[in-house]
């Protein structure tokens, strides 16, 4: 049986939209609200970091245990997804406009950073759970994968059959060369950024993803 555990992006509404739009899934569809949205507290001491879906989902892992993973990164928590697999925590890996991007230089890179933390430090309740609902304060925090050399590598190094699915809210500015990179990697795209737009296009490219390797890809447990 194959699980599917699904990063929902940062600022969005939860893991809840995902769930339900994948509902009949062959096996469980594992959707959980990351910290500081739809109620969860944020990290600890308020410091979103492109990493935090990471933890989450290992402690997610654990509890769940899966025979067989696919994950899905949709937007900055493809960054998240993408560590997932590389360490051998999935047998298939999703990303929704996940790429990454814009492309920025080290010094642009290091003036976003540092941005981002005098946000968190002026905003009044940043280091508070936000309420339900309100997005723009978490959108603040958060530095997206702007270095494409890195983003190359990682592509480079995926061992894992990859599904990139990209919309025009798609923030990567060259994702036909960077499909390059990958050892296996199919792209779809579509107009908007929707589950219900998605789910099919993931249930089928797995089917054939698992059908053409003839083998149960299974992942490494901890």
């Amino acid at each position: 049986m194959t699980d599917l555990l699904v990063l929902h992006d940062v600022g969005a509404p939860g893991g809840g939209e995902w769930a339900a739009a994948l509902v009949g899934w062959p096996g469980r569809v594992l959707a959980p609200d990351l910290p500081g949205h739809n109620g969860m507290p944020p990290p600890i001491g308020g410091h979103y970091e492109t990493g935090d879906a990471v933890f989450v989902a290992l402690d997610l892992l654990r509890a769940e245990a899966p025979d067989e993973l696919i994950v899905v990164g949709v937007g900055h928590n493809g960054a998240s997804a993408q560590i997932l697999a590389l360490g051998g925590r999935a047998a298939g890996l999703v990303l929704v406009d996940g790429l990454g991007g814009p492309w920025l230089g080290p010094a642009a890179i290091d003036t976003q950073r540092r941005e981002m933390r005098r946000r968190i430090l002026t905003t009044p309740g940043a280091m508070s759970a936000p309420a339900p609902g309100t997005a723009d304060v978490r959108a603040t925090m958060v530095v997206g994968a702007a270095d494409r050399g890195f983003a190359v590598r990682q592509a480079a190094a995926m061992p894992v059959p990859v599904l990139l699915i990209e919309t025009p809210s798609s923030p990567t500015p060259d994702t036909d060369d960077l499909v390059g990179h990958f050892a296996r990697a199919t792209l779809e795209r579509i107009d908007a950024r929707d589950p219900g737009r998605a789910a099919p296009i993931v249930r089928s490219w797995w089917d054939r993803s698992a059908k053409s390797s003839g083998t149960h890809l299974g992942l490494t447990r901890s």
